[in-house]
């Protein structure tokens, strides 16, 4: 969940380029290393602490 500010609105965390090469290049690793796609952009977001669906569309 983002953190909330005092306002009440939630922040937005921005990632720099070397993140999001650094996340798809894990994601391409394991696919590679288990022979799947189904779950691995979901273990990497997890891991790196990251938004599942922002790790998915850098993978796109």
């Amino acid at each position: 969940m983002p953190k909330e500010l005092a306002n009440g609105k939630p922040t937005m965390r921005r990632y720099s380029v070397e993140e999001k090469a650094a996340a798809v290049r894990m994601v391409r690793t394991l696919r590679a290393e288990l022979g799947v796609t189904q779950g691995t952009v979901q273990r990497v977001a997890t891991q790196l602490g990251y938004g599942v669906e922002s790790v998915r569309m850098w993978v796109k």
